[in-house]
């Protein structure tokens, strides 16, 4: 009997622990600090500032470098004489406790039209070292999904799209449409592209964290605000 009472209590503190562990996570001291730097780099076609981060711990500082790295390579590879490729506003958005989150601003021109613009994101987690994703986030990813594009439709007018029509497609709850996001103090901010028109040009809204309680995975919130 008193065996299966022992077995029983290291059952339930196993399930409170896993429960738990984001949030235990959340209190840990921080790790060594980041700081954020940048690589030059140049082709015949191409040129771009790449953020990166130096300092911190090895796992996470790799992960994120070689995260924003892979985000850009697509785009140099295609880059010709009819393709150049450069950069704007790129940069490492935030460095927090536990999250690295960056952004890069990429611009295709062939050098007759107007060019055209992409925003691709990375987002490490310092502790695990490892990039953080729409499924990582959400207890169901269907129903975070369905939060995103509800908060979605109902921040678009608040930015410069007002009243101007927009493709409600691109806000629709698939993680094509979100997964371009970065995880900062004030909320998830999501970049939902040339939405509208290429006028009005990249469109990007910024989820409070507070919006998206009840998705979230349990004690999440307290890692990505960080």
């Amino acid at each position: 009997m008193r065996k299966t009472a022992a077995a029983v209590l290291v059952s339930v503190l196993f399930a409170v622990l896993t429960a738990c562990g984001s949030a235990d996570r959340a209190d840990t001291p921080a790790a060594p600090a980041f700081t954020a730097t940048s690589i030059r780099l140049e082709g015949p076609w191409y040129s771009f500032d790449l953020p990166q981060v130096a300092g911190g711990t090895e796992k996470a500082r790799t992960d994120f470098n070689e995260g924003m790295r892979a985000e850009l390579d697509p785009y140099l590879r295609a880059a010709a004489e009819n393709q150049r490729v450069k950069g704007f506003n790129s940069e490492v958005a935030h460095i927090g406790r536990h999250v690295l989150s960056g952004v890069l601003g990429i611009e295709v021109s062939d050098g007759y039209l107007h060019p055209t613009t992409f925003k691709r994101t990375h987002v490490t987690d310092i502790d695990t070292g490892k990039a953080l994703t729409l499924p990582d986030l959400f207890t169901d990813l269907r129903q975070g999904l369905e939060r995103l594009s509800a908060q979605a439709q109902e921040q678009i007018p608040k930015t410069r799209v007002g009243t101007n029509p927009y493709d409600k497609e691109r806000i629709a709850p698939a993680v094509e449409n979100f997964k371009d996001w970065l995880a900062t103090p004030d909320g998830l901010r999501v970049y939902l592209g040339e939405i509208a028109s290429h006028a009005l040009g990249y469109i990007d809204i910024t989820i409070p964290w507070s919006e998206l309680d009840g998705v979230l995975k349990p004690g999440l919130r307290a890692i990505v605000s960080s």
